[in-house]
């Protein structure tokens, strides 16, 4: 799908002239867009103003971050609680090859996580861990 070649907040401007009494023709002669395409954005953005599109923007951001936090934490409430955090590990300690593959999953999660931001959260988010 192609982007747009205007923002959402271009998009509000265009449809709050269009509420303060501006013709559409006019608007969309000025904008350089098809009148199809002005009606499709305010069937989109109908009653949206552009305060509610940042606060709709961060409180998306606030979630993805949150959900992040939630991940790690129930990583860490679902890791074995004998076992010491990966820094305090000693490097000759034996570890039992029957936890080989659940702990190499367990830190291959991690390492994603971090790199994700910790984003890797779903419905089936706690499933990926015990395979």
């Amino acid at each position: 799908m192609r982007r747009s070649r205007f923002t959402r907040n271009e998009i509000l401007q265009l449809l709050g002239e269009a509420a303060a009494g501006v013709p559409v023709a006019e608007i969309c002669n000025a904008a350089g867009v098809n009148q199809r395409t002005f009606y499709r954005w305010r069937r989109q953005f109908g009653g949206i103003d552009v305060p509610a599109t940042r606060q709709m923007k961060d409180l998306v951001t606030e979630n993805l971050r949150l959900r992040g936090l939630v991940a790690n934490l129930f990583e860490q409430l679902r890791a074995p609680a004998n076992d010491p955090p990966e820094g305090e590990r000693k490097p000759n300690a034996a570890v039992p090859a029957t936890n080989d593959r659940t702990r190499d999953q367990v830190r291959a999660s991690r390492i994603a996580a971090e790199k994700c931001g910790g984003a890797l959260t779903g419905h089936f988010a706690s499933m990926r861990v015990n395979r």
